[in-house]
């Protein structure tokens, strides 16, 4: 067990935070030109919880960050990494308190700026009501049971989040601590718009409040790794088929640097410190969201449906061939993820992954699959399709080469972006952002293309690289797709390739935008010019100094103020 106690009254937190005794500790979250600012905001949301809640017995704080990913989009549930930030300023809060009963009672103090009213109305449940007989303590578990539970993402209500992991950690402690009930208070600063991963802050910062509350330490009590795919994956309850690279950004997150995490195990698979000239930037683009579940779960089924038919069908085609001497023999036994098609993994060269991405069919169907795989089929439908996939009938037509190659190349592209950062050549790295956004288009792969991609392998060629190919993964609309391209077309006429890239953000199809940019157009001579660019041709009002991004801190558990209240 941890030795920093992480419970006190609720008199003995206000009156810290009035004094400026937590200020050195909140320092080391927000920097120590922002920690007064931030004392408000803890104290707000602590004398909300004591008006709602009432101010007996001991509670806990927890915070999580937003995040952002600066490359990796659509991936992570594929098991491939992502190059992440948790974002410095941008928090959820959750204030809890036990409740021995089992009894869960749910408070928010989220307002979007302008409202009077909560954005969420309070919402309370007995947590013995909704946990499962059966233990849903590993990611497999917790996909299964979401797939005979899925509730609509539009029809439940917010409660359904905080809810899915609360099942999640009462499985995991069920047989050595049991989880209590709690009274919570949740306040979050953290744009809803798409992008920032609000819903996943919520669901972490209230699984860590919840822990707290029963005495538990997230990373002590559970490591990091069942907390990033736990709490991540729990999240399918709701209806979410996404992966948990987001909550692996906010847990793993550290201050001043990008970090590449892995997933399923959850990882850090490197790091780049933020280059001190530029700054993250998050905008808004003003597309609204409208999600096609059907289409999001066809570009989620791809991965394994290709990994399934290059394993099955591709490979043993190609065993024996030219360039194929080094194939490892075990490879059927190496492919378990779209991660695990690579040239290490499989001993083959990058000209004949090319070819294997040629194998694949433009479009196919699961009766397609089923009648060429024959009995490896049912296995494979049991384990990696099941129920999770409702809308994607026998003969629904999936685009799967443009977007399974959109998901090898985005892998690559997260690997060549540390390399890229880390060895200064910032123009390439920020043209990887920009093919990446390409990547989102509807576009297939052809032939033509992949040939041409081998001879620039053959010949070890730079552009032969699997980075330089954007795929074709399928969520962008027109209008978001305009925005994109008038930011870079800008930043690129007045600074040229270092200026600065951006791209789509989170799920697609509109939300939030979002890259690396040169402070000066942030902040500095060139912000006037660059305002106006967003405000008058885009329509996007925003004061740009809000929306940089620094790299801060994960999630945690805030040390309890000692002393009397």
């Amino acid at each position: 067990m941890s030795q920093v106690q992480h419970r006190a009254p609720t008199a003995r937190w206000i009156c810290a935070l009035e004094r400026g005794q937590l200020r050195p500790q909140l320092a080391t979250f927000y920097g120590a030109a922002e920690a007064v600012r931030w004392e408000g905001h803890y104290l707000e949301a602590m004398r909300a919880f004591a008006a709602r809640c009432g101010g007996e017995g001991e509670v806990v704080i927890a915070r999580c960050p937003a995040q952002m990913n600066l490359m990796g989009m659509h991936i992570d549930y594929g098991g491939m990494p992502s190059l992440r930030l948790a974002v410095r300023g941008a928090d959820t809060l959750a204030i809890a308190r036990p409740n021995p009963g089992g009894g869960v009672r749910l408070h928010s103090l989220m307002r979007a700026a302008g409202e009077a009213e909560d954005r969420f109305a309070p919402a309370s449940f007995v947590l013995q009501d909704f946990v499962p007989a059966e233990p849903v303590a590993t990611r497999q578990a917790l996909m299964d049971y979401a797939g005979r539970v899925d509730r609509s993402r539009l029809a439940a209500d917010w409660a359904i989040l905080p809810q899915g992991a609360l099942i999640f950690l009462e499985s995991y402690f069920r047989q050595r601590h049991p989880l209590q009930g709690m009274d919570c208070l949740v306040w979050s600063n953290v744009s809803p718009s798409g992008g920032m991963s609000s819903s996943s802050a919520l669901v972490i910062a209230t699984a860590y409040a919840a822990m707290g509350a029963s005495g538990l330490v997230p990373g002590v009590d559970m490591p990091e790794e069942d907390l990033v795919d736990g709490i991540g994956t729990s999240e399918w309850i709701r209806g979410t088929r996404g992966g948990t690279a987001d909550h692996g950004g906010m847990i793993l997150g550290r201050t001043g640097k990008l970090v590449s995490v892995g997933v399923f195990p959850a990882r850090s698979l490197g790091y780049a410190a933020l280059p001190e000239a530029y700054a993250a930037l998050i905008l808004d683009s003003g597309v609204p969201r409208v999600y096609d579940e059907a289409v999001k779960e066809e570009t989620v089924i791809a991965y394994p449906l290709g990994a399934f038919l290059i394993r099955q069908l591709i490979l043993p085609q190609l065993a024996g061939t030219p360039g194929f001497e080094g194939l490892v023999p075990d490879y059927a036994e190496r492919i378990g993820y779209i991660r695990d098609i690579t040239c290490e993994q499989l001993g083959i060269g990058l000209p004949q992954l090319y070819q294997v991405l040629q194998g694949l069919p433009l479009i196919t169907a699961l009766a397609e699959v089923e009648k060429q795989t024959g009995a490896a089929y049912a296995p494979f439908h049991r384990l990696q399709i099941g129920d999770r996939f409702q809308r994607i009938g026998p003969d629904y037509p999936i685009r799967l080469r443009r977007r399974f190659a959109f998901g090898l190349a985005e892998q690559a592209r997260v690997g060549a972006m540390l390399e890229y950062l880390n060895a200064g050549r910032l123009a390439t790295a920020l043209q990887l952002v920009q093919i990446a956004h390409d990547g989102d288009l509807d576009r297939e792969v052809s032939d033509a293309d992949l040939e041409a991609r081998r001879q620039a392998a053959l010949a070890g060629e730079e552009a032969g690289r699997l980075c330089f190919l954007p795929g074709g993964y399928g969520r962008m609309t027109p209008a978001y797709d305009r925005v994109v391209r008038a930011i870079n077309q800008y930043l690129a006429e007045r600074g040229g390739p270092e200026a600065g890239a951006v791209q789509r953000l989170g799920a697609g199809w509109g939300g939030n935008v979002g890259g690396l940019v040169r402070r000066e157009f942030l902040s500095g001579d060139e912000g006037p010019g660059f305002q106006r660019l967003l405000g008058e041709e885009l329509g996007i009002e925003v004061e740009l100094d809000r929306c940089q991004a620094l790299p801060g801190e994960g999630a945690c558990l805030l040390a309890a103020p000692e002393g009397g209240a």
